[in-house]
C-alpha cells in the first residue's frame, strides 16, 4: 500500500513541478501515473548504475553530482515518457535537473505530511536482557 502512495505522491510532485517550471510539460494526471512508475523504473535501474560509473566525480563533489545524475534520469524519463504516447515532455537538461528536485521535495514532503516516516528499526536486545535507559 506505501508504495502505491509513493507512485501517487511522486505524480502530485510531477504535477507541482508541471506547474512551476517553464520546461515540463504534461497531460491528464493518469499519464502522470504512468510516467511516475517509468520514472520509478529508471531511478532503481540506471539510477544506481549511473551513479557506480561516475563514483569519482560523486565522491568529490560530496554528493552534489547525484542531482546532476537524477536530473538525466528525469529528462530520460521525459523523453521515453514521450516516445510511449505519454503526454509529458521535458525540454532539457535544466529542466530535467529542476524538475526532479521539486518532485522529490513535494513527494517526500506529502509523504511525510500525509503518512509519516516508516518506523525503523534498530538493534535488538538479545531475549533475557532488559534494555534499560
Amino acid at each position: 500500500m506505501r508504495t502505491l502512495l509513493r507512485f501517487l505522491f511522486s505524480a502530485l510532485g510531477l504535477l507541482v513541478a508541471s506547474y512551476v517550471l517553464p520546461g515540463l510539460h504534461h497531460g491528464s494526471f493518469l499519464d502522470l501515473l504512468a510516467v511516475a512508475a517509468v520514472l520509478g523504473v529508471l531511478n532503481a535501474t540506471l539510477g544506481p548504475l549511473l551513479k557506480f560509473i561516475a563514483f569519482i566525480p560523486v565522491v568529490f563533489s560530496f554528493g552534489c553530482f547525484s542531482l546532476v545524475i537524477n536530473g538525466l534520469v528525469f529528462w530520460l524519463a521525459g523523453a521515453l515518457s514521450h516516445r510511449l504516447g505519454l503526454d509529458f515532455r521535458v525540454d532539457g537538461f535544466w529542466a530535467g535537473f529542476f524538475g526532479a528536485l521539486i518532485t522529490s521535495l513535494v513527494a517526500s514532503l506529502v509523504e511525510v505530511v500525509l503518512i509519516g516516516r516508516e518506523p525503523r528499526e534498530g538493534p535488538r536486545a538479545p531475549r533475557g536482557i532488559k534494555n534499560v535507559n
